[in-house]
């Protein structure tokens, strides 16, 4: 696309008639709405190339949005406002070369900058070389300019600072540019010095080189940018072309770089350290960052490898300016390190900058650890025994320890302490069932050399109470080393106490039984416990708790049962070993105990021959089962009954109790009777309730004859039971036969009687 170009006195022309007109509608306006004076102090750059033009920055105060621009002599500027500080305007190609005066202007006023811009000619033109006979045929293409690569120094821009854009152009077209320019605009940033580059010459595939010094605004945020850059050229044939570029620049403000601190190099004074070594860690600081580190602290963060030597594990350091390097020592200690070798220590930073900002990292550096024995101590223990062994609860021994220092170098001011460390600041508390005797439970060596062994003697006893079995004993040794350097270490040795019963006592309930058994709620009975010695010791002063030791005085543990005529505990003075003691204990059933299986604890508590004290706890269980309230009889009165002849027998069976008998068959049996029809299913009967059997019996003889009644039911715990009752019937002695006729039936039972008896069955009264 061809660019066309006005006549330079058509452009001023129209420039400043249109100046003539915004001044008058300045001044109307002016006149009618004063406001502040707009001033000017500096512009950007203050040199242009005339062919080129450029974007034109100025500095003042009181800038409005209505404050025009104008180059005086030249006319008006297309102007943008920026703030109340800057503006920026567009000096068109084509403005005559000479020095210009800028003049502002709004509603408020005017101000005039004198000598401001200084448009200057292109460089001349080298001579022109010969060019070639036209083809005679135009060769098609054109030239294809775009930005290759570009770069930012420094690459992250800070606000108010100047930095240099560097742009690599490349003509990837099919025909060479002529008169190429690159003119950088600025956009959001202000070009400094010359904004128009010319170029003349791009040959295809070839590139060049352009520098542009800028400016970042004052006024500018933080963020990414649009630098805005315009490649134009023409072809041999005078065609132009334009090719608007933008490239993206990174602004930080005033203040938002931030320090950054690096270890760059640590040694250690010794350079190879052992477990326990007291060594200065050296470290180098160096500020590779973009602002001054304050506040800086630094410390050693695996406290399980070192620990500080004196005061904390961390050091305060002093302010590091940038590209700055300081030196920092840290005493410490290495930790009991069982593994040696190139161990990792991890460092935490901490540090700030004058923005009152806080930062932290971790960094991690090598520490050359040795844990071999070449020069230090290392104690073991070779070898340990009793005397005698082994032991009974109740014995006193001697324990042998024999320590061997097995390493290369001496162990110094050596303490054993039996039970451990805790045991030493908390009595005997880690010595488990062994108390020490004649001295307290802590040894002092004060010296052992390099493949030296000693035996420390101990004094101990077993208490009386200990559970036979093997137990761990601590042995917690601490000693010194030739270099003062504390170490400690932990060992275990197995002590045995006898398993056997031969001298001391071990009670067991052999056997109990309940009278009656069982028993029901409401019932009173004995409890008889069989207590025997099963030991190889006498047992004295025995007492025997039911429901356990904490029921002792309240029986809460005794459930439904409750002691008669005593308390729950029982005493037996002695109890040789083999032998057996009975105890008796009167207890009676709670009246609202549901049925079923109660386990009853009992605390055995005794002294052995040593006066130990033991104590054990085992379990009885009694059953508890509900006995059934049945009422057994005739549901209506039974009259004489006559010999050889047949008459009923009306049996009910009434639940009077509360709870559900499940009852399975109802029986009528008779020695002096014959009996049919005498047994029947009734089923479950709820409290009030009754059923009721029809047996037909004949009597043989006269007299009074007696009548067995059997109910099968089962129990709570689903076992087949009976309850038996007996009925007695009289039976008349046999009289003169007189006429049929004259004979009156007697006990017959008439269809009211039936249907009287069948309602009485239906609510539940017996039928």
């Amino acid at each position: 696309m061809r660019k066309a170009i006005l006549p330079v006195s058509v452009v001023l022309t129209a420039a400043l008639a249109g100046a003539l007109l915004v001044g008058a509608v300045a001044a109307t306006v002016a006149a009618a709405s004063p406001s502040f004076q707009p001033s000017l102090t500096s512009v950007e750059p203050d040199t242009m190339v005339s062919q080129a033009g450029g974007t034109l920055s100025i500095y003042g105060s009181d800038l409005t949005t209505s404050t025009l621009a104008r180059l005086v002599g030249f006319g008006l500027l297309d102007t943008t406002y920026v703030n109340s500080t800057a503006l920026q305007a567009e000096v068109p190609p084509g403005v005559p070369p000479g020095t210009y005066d800028l003049e502002v202007s709004d509603a408020g006023g005017s101000d005039t900058l004198p000598s401001a811009l200084t448009i200057v000619g292109a460089t001349p033109t080298p001579a022109p070389t010969a060019v070639p006979a036209p083809q005679p045929t135009p060769v098609p293409g054109r030239p294809n300019l775009t930005i290759l690569n570009y770069s930012t120094e420094p690459a992250r821009v800070v606000v108010g600072r100047e930095f240099v854009v560097t742009l690599e152009i490349y003509n990837n077209g099919s025909r060479a540019g002529e008169n190429t320019m690159v003119t950088f605009h600025g956009g959001a940033f202000v070009p400094v010095g010359e904004t128009g580059h010319l170029l003349w010459q791009l040959h295809i595939n070839n590139t060049a080189v352009v520098t542009q010094r800028m400016r970042v605004p004052s006024g500018l945020g933080s963020g990414t940018y649009n630098l805005r850059v315009d490649i134009s050229a023409n072809d041999w044939e005078g065609n132009h072309y334009e090719y608007p570029e933008t490239i993206a620049v990174e602004v930080i403000g005033v203040g938002y770089g931030r320090p950054q601190l690096v270890i760059e190099a640590a040694q250690t004074d010794p350079a190879v350290l052992r477990p326990g070594d007291a060594f200065s860690l050296t470290l180098r600081l160096s500020n590779v960052g973009d602002r001054t580190a304050t506040d800086v602290v630094l410390r050693a963060a695996s406290t399980d490898l070192v620990a500080p030597a004196g005061g904390s594990n961390a050091v305060a350091v002093e302010p590091i300016g940038v590209n700055r390097t300081v030196t920092v020592t840290l005493p410490l200690v290495v930790g009991d390190v069982a593994q040696g070798g190139r161990l990792s220590l991890e460092m935490e930073l901490g540090y700030g900058d004058y923005g009152g900002r806080s930062y932290s990292d971790r960094q991690t550096i090598g520490l050359e650890v040795s844990t071999g024995l070449a020069d230090r101590p290392q104690l073991l223990i070779a070898g340990y025994r009793t005397s005698p062994d082994p032991m009974a609860p109740g014995d006193a021994f001697t324990l042998t320890l024999e320590v061997n220092n097995v390493g290369g170098g001496a162990a110094q001011r050596l303490i054993l302490t039996l039970g451990g460390e805790g045991a030493a600041a908390e009595g005997a508390g880690g010595l488990g069932p062994f108390s020490p005797l004649s001295s307290s439970n802590v040894r002092f060596v004060p010296y052992l050399d390099a493949g030296e062994t000693v035996k420390v003697l101990q004094r101990l006893a077993v208490d009386g109470s200990a559970d036979p079995g093997a137990y761990s004993l601590p042995v917690a040794l601490a000693y010194d080393d030739d270099r003062g350097t504390r170490h400690t270490d932990s060992q275990v040795v197995g002590l045995e106490v006898s398993t056997g019963l031969e001298n001391r006592p071990q009670l067991v309930i052999a056997g109990y039984r309940s009278a009656p058994d069982p028993v029901a709620p409401g019932d009173v009975f004995a409890l008889t416990l069989e207590v025997s010695n099963v030991g190889g010791g006498e047992a004295q002063r025995l007492m025997l708790t039911l429901g356990g030791e904490a029921t002792a005085g309240e029986g809460g543990g005794l459930g439904p049962f409750g002691p008669l005529a005593s308390s729950n505990v029982l005493f037996v003075p002695h109890l040789d070993p083999g032998e057996t003691a009975e105890v008796v204990q009167q207890l009676v059933v709670d009246g609202s105990a549901d049925a079923g299986s109660y386990s009853l604890p009992v605390v055995l508590e005794y002294d052995d021959n040593w006066g130990a004290r033991h104590t054990d706890s085992q379990r009885i269980s009694l059953l508890v089962r509900r006995r059934p309230h049945l009422q057994i009889g005739f549901y209506r009165p039974m009259e004489p009954a006559p010999v050889d002849v047949p008459f009923e027998l009306p049996v009910e069976v009434t639940n009077i109790g509360r709870t559900l008998v499940n009852v399975s068959r109802l029986e009528v049996s008779s020695v002096q009777l014959e009996i049919s029809d005498g047994s029947l299913y009734l089923g479950p009967l709820d409290g009030g309730t009754s059923g009721s059997l029809e047996a037909t019996a004949v009597a043989q003889d006269g007299g009074t004859a007696e009548v067995l009644v059997t109910i099968h039911y089962l129990d709570d715990f689903e076992q087949p039971q009976v309850v038996t009752d007996t009925l007695s019937v009289e039976v008349e002695q046999p009289s003169e036969a007189r006429p049929e006729a004259e004979q009156e039936p007697e006990g017959e039972e008439t269809i009211w009687d039936k249907v009287l008896r069948f309602l009485r069955g239906l609510l539940g009264l017996g039928s």
